[in-house]
């Protein structure tokens, strides 16, 4: 996970522990849109089109 950054490493650790978008903004305090940049920034590094087949 090194490819990733500390937040991202934070977003998909939560999204493995199968957080859903607004349980994790709420944790973050961070606005929906921001988390969901961050997972497609995560899919993107992995090569992938869905957070399940990341996981």
């Amino acid at each position: 996970m090194n490819q990733f950054t500390k937040v991202e490493q934070e977003v998909f650790a939560r999204a493995i522990d199968g957080y859903s978008i607004s349980k994790i903004q709420s944790l973050f305090h961070t606005e929906e849109s921001t988390i969901k940049n961050q997972r497609k920034s995560i899919l993107k590094k992995l090569n992938t089109e869905s957070m399940t087949d990341a996981v």
